[in-house]
């Protein structure tokens, strides 16, 4: 079994797996070298072997692995045993390969067991997926996709990883747009200028978003809604359909048909006027001519909101007559329906 075969790789692909294959391991552990380690003093205190190691370089070297490398000219802590991995990875070192290292440069350490290792990480600055989305939509507005959008992307962008001495700037590379589907494709590089060190390809669509008054709060059916029991959220305008309330005068004064949550789109069918007349109740019968008013009282065979024709009973009579719902507690009947009044007098 080589080196390789002896690390454990944590998010690492294949280039990154090449790169570590490059090792500038001692040549006195290759098969077959005949080259001499440099010899250098040994440090006096005791060589320990440390379970993490962060590089800022692009190399790894003896003191980033073990303490105690006090060589009084550094040169033996400073040796370079292995290209670092990626910016923002890391890999496993097992303890093989770290006897190995120990026993081509003499450090008086052995392993412990079969499970010493040691974890090598690459620093980096990190660029978020949100400048990444950032990117894609400035790319969007250079080809005059603008106003409220929303990215969908295919995959979700991940974060980018550079050198610490890298320029963090970003650009967008191959970027199309397709506005009939809104679909966009593109590669975000980093850094802008000069040789890209990090890139991350970039799918998806650009939906239009639109704003629409939900409810503030819980409102049971029968309750009426008012100006305070309203907020605006942002969605997207492809999941509405054409009977989605987008205006909050179709809200206000009305009632759900049935117990509503706060920030769900509302439908036209889910609105009612609110009732005016309950079934049972006693309303006023009502009938206007341009020389009298007469009324009588009724009860209500149907509940009602203004506007609705409900079935109602004079109750002196017991005549059942059609009438329209005027107000709370009032119904309107027409000069045909006059028969079916037992008449008190004009008010």
């Amino acid at each position: 079994m080589n080196w390789v075969e002896m690390i454990k790789l944590e998010n690492i692909g294949p280039a990154s797996i090449f790169a570590l294959a490059v090792l500038v391991l001692p040549l006195s552990t290759q098969a077959g070298s005949t080259a001499k380690v440099p010899e250098v003093a040994m440090p006096s205190a005791p060589i320990v072997l440390k379970s993490r190691a962060i590089v800022d370089d692009m190399v790894v070297r003896l003191n980033d692995l073990f303490e105690g490398l006090d060589d009084p000219d550094q040169s033996l802590g400073q040796t370079t045993i292995a290209r670092a991995p990626e910016p923002g990875q890391r890999v496993e070192v097992g303890a093989r390969w770290l006897a190995a290292v120990a026993q081509a440069y003499a450090l008086p350490w052995r392993p412990q067991s079969r499970f010493d290792k040691v974890t090598v990480e690459r620093a980096s600055q990190v660029i978020e997926a949100k400048r990444i989305e950032a990117a894609a939509t400035d790319a969007l507005a250079k080809r005059g996709v603008s106003g409220n959008i929303s990215i969908v992307f295919d995959t979700p962008p991940i974060r980018m990883h550079l050198p610490t001495d890298a320029s963090p700037s970003l650009a967008v590379a191959g970027f199309t747009y397709d506005p009939t589907s809104g679909r966009f494709s593109g590669q975000v590089v980093a850094p802008a200028e000069g040789p890209h060190l990090a890139r991350a390809a970039i799918t998806g669509r650009a939906i239009e978003m639109t704003e629409i008054p939900v409810l503030a709060r819980r409102i049971e059916a029968g309750e009426v809604i008012k100006q305070r029991d309203i907020e605006w959220i942002s969605t997207r305008a492809d999941r509405l359909s054409r009977n989605t309330v987008a205006s909050q005068d179709r809200l206000l004064g009305k009632t759900p048909r049935r117990p509503m949550r706060p920030g769900e789109a509302i439908l036209s069918a889910d609105l009612r006027d609110p009732v005016l007349v309950e079934k049972n109740s006693m309303v006023t019968i009502r009938l206007e001519s341009p020389r009298m008013v007469l009324t009588v009282q009724g009860r209500a065979l149907d509940q009602g909101a203004a506007g609705d024709v409900i079935r109602v009973m004079n109750t002196k009579s017991k005549t059942i007559i059609d009438a329209a719902v005027t107000r709370s507690g009032v119904v309107q009947v027409y000069a045909t329906t006059l028969a079916g009044i037992d008449q008190e007098g004009p008010k």
